[in-house]
C-alpha cells in the first residue's frame, strides 16, 4: 500500500525543490511554472485532507464501516499524491506544456485545457467531510460549490434545506402521483403524505421516521417485485433478511442498470485517479451496468448510520433541515430506481 511506504520526508523534498526560476518569463515559461505550482498546491491540498482524517471534525468515533473508507481514502489519495509528485520533473513538465501549446495552436482549437488541472472529483470524493461524515454527492441537488464547500468543512449542512421547496413539489406533483398508478406501490402514498403533512406541521422528527421506515418499505416491496426478472427462487422472501443492508448486499441482483461514469464515482467515490481511469479503459467511459444493490449504496451509508442512531434512541438532533433534505432525497432516489424496474419488467 503506497500510505504505507510513501514517506512524509518524501513529499516535503519534492514540495521544497524549485524545478524552474525566471526573472522574465516567457509565455511558455509562465506555463512551466502554472504546471509546476499547480501540482505542488494539490499535493498539499491532498495532505491536509489525509490529516482532517485523523482529526475526524465533528466525530467522536467512527462506525467499522467508516474505518474502513477512512482507509480507502487515504490509500487513494496517497496514490495520487505519489502520482503527483512523479509529475514534478523538468522534462516532463516541459513535454506537457509544449504539447499543450502545440494542441492550441492548431487550426480552429477550442482547447481551453490548462497548464495543471487537479482532479477535483477524485479529491471531494476522498475527502473527509464529503466521505465520511456527510455521504450525499450522490444527491443531484448539492450544487459544485456547496460540495466544494462541504469538503473543506466550511458548508452549514442546514444550507442544503434550500433545495426542500424543490424536491418537495417533485415529490407533490410527479412521484405521488405515479406511485398511485401501481398497485404495487399504491399503499406507500399515504405515508409519504402523511410524511409531508409532518413537515408542513414542522413535527420534523416525525416527517424524518415516516420518510425512513417508508424507503425502506418501498425497496422490500421491490425486491420481491425483481424475484422473478432476477430469477431469485421460487422460495426467495425479502422479509428472510433482517435489514435492509443485507437484504441488498447479500442477494445476487442482476446488473441490468445503465448509469453514467460520472453518477456512479459521485454516488460511490472515486477510486482511480482521472490518469488510472484512461490508462486502464484508454479513454473515459461514459456508460456502466450496475447492480440494486450498487444503485442504492447510498442506503447502506449515512442514512443507516442515522437511521440506526434513532432507532436505538441514540440520536435524537435529527430535526434538522439537513435530516430533512437527506431523507427526502433518498425517497427521491428510491422512487427512481423503482420507476426504472416498474418500467423495465412490467409486462
Amino acid at each position: 500500500m503506497i500510505s504505507h511506504s510513501l514517506t512524509i520526508g518524501e513529499i516535503i523534498d519534492k514540495l521544497k525543490t524549485q524545478i524552474f526560476d525566471f526573472e522574465n518569463p516567457t509565455d511558455i515559461q509562465n506555463d512551466y511554472l502554472e504546471r509546476e505550482n499547480g501540482i505542488k498546491r494539490t499535493i498539499d491540498n491532498c495532505m491536509m485532507q489525509m490529516k482532517e482524517f485523523a482529526i475526524r471534525p465533528g466525530l467522536d468515533k467512527l462506525t467499522k464501516r467508516q474505518e474502513l473508507k477512512t482507509e480507502k481514502c487515504i490509500e487513494n489519495l496517497s496514490r495520487y499524491v505519489k502520482q503527483l509528485m512523479e509529475e514534478l520533473d523538468e522534462d516532463k513538465i516541459k513535454i506537457y506544456c509544449e504539447n499543450l501549446k502545440s494542441e492550441k495552436e492548431k487550426p480552429f482549437s477550442i482547447s481551453l485545457n490548462r497548464p495543471f488541472e487537479p482532479d477535483l472529483t477524485f479529491m471531494l470524493s476522498n475527502s473527509f467531510h464529503i466521505a465520511i461524515r456527510t455521504e450525499i454527492l450522490w444527491s443531484r441537488r448539492v450544487t459544485v460549490l456547496q460540495a466544494i464547500q462541504m469538503s473543506k468543512g466550511e458548508l452549514n449542512l442546514d444550507d442544503l434545506g434550500k433545495h426542500l421547496p424543490d424536491l418537495l413539489e417533485k415529490i407533490k406533483t410527479k412521484i405521488i402521483p405515479n406511485l398511485k398508478h401501481h398497485e404495487f406501490y399504491l399503499s406507500f402514498t399515504d405515508s409519504i403524505n402523511e410524511a409531508i403533512k409532518c413537515y408542513d406541521k414542522k413535527l420534523f422528527r416525525g416527517c424524518n421516521l415516516i420518510l425512513m421506515t417508508t424507503i425502506e418499505g418501498m425497496v422490500r416491496q421491490l425486491a420481491n417485485f425483481l424475484s422473478i426478472p432476477h430469477e431469485l427462487g421460487e422460495n426467495f422472501s425479502e422479509d428472510k433478511y433482517m435489514s435492509l443492508n443485507r437484504l441488498l448486499r447479500d442477494v445476487t441482483w442482476k446488473k441490468d442498470i445503465t448509469i453514467d461514469e460520472t453518477k456512479l464515482s459521485l454516488m460511490l467515490g472515486k477510486d482511480k485517479t482521472l490518469k488510472e481511469y484512461r490508462s486502464e479503459f484508454g479513454i473515459d467511459r461514459e456508460n456502466v451496468l450496475i447492480d440494486l444493490d450498487t444503485r442504492l449504496d447510498f442506503l447502506k451509508g449515512r442514512f443507516k448510520d442515522d437511521r440506526d442512531l434513532i432507532l436505538h434512541g441514540s440520536y435524537q438532533e435529527y430535526n434538522k433541515k439537513w435530516n430533512l433534505y437527506l431523507n427526502f432525497s433518498a425517497l427521491e432516489e428510491t422512487y427512481e430506481v423503482c420507476a426504472y424496474y416498474l418500467n423495465k419488467y412490467s409486462s
